[in-house]
């Protein structure tokens, strides 16, 4: 049994909230290096922001880049604690 090739992916997203981040698109990488800056420009304007991702296919990516967010998050304490805190202050209680 063979494996998929690999290929890139810019996995495209933002960050509503310290504690939450949500993926708005996955998607091959622009081709040179002008429609890459474009569309890097684009994103920031939209406050977004993407990891490069080298997967078999576009749930992958997602699936990776996920996990690469969570692991950044617990792994500094400065976004730890302010997405500990945005918890506390917006949980509800019932």
């Amino acid at each position: 049994m063979t494996s998929s090739p690999e290929k890139q992916w810019w996995v495209i997203f933002h960050e509503p909230t310290p504690a939450s981040q949500e993926i708005v698109a996955v998607e091959p990488p622009p081709v040179g290096n002008e429609a890459q800056h474009e569309r890097c420009d684009q994103m920031a304007a939209a406050g977004h922001q993407a990891y490069i991702i080298t997967a078999p296919d576009e749930g992958t990516a997602g699936d990776i880049a996920l996990r690469i967010w969570a692991e950044q998050l617990v792994s500094s304490p400065e976004r730890l604690a302010a997405a500990n805190a945005y918890i506390a202050a917006n949980q509800s209680t019932n």
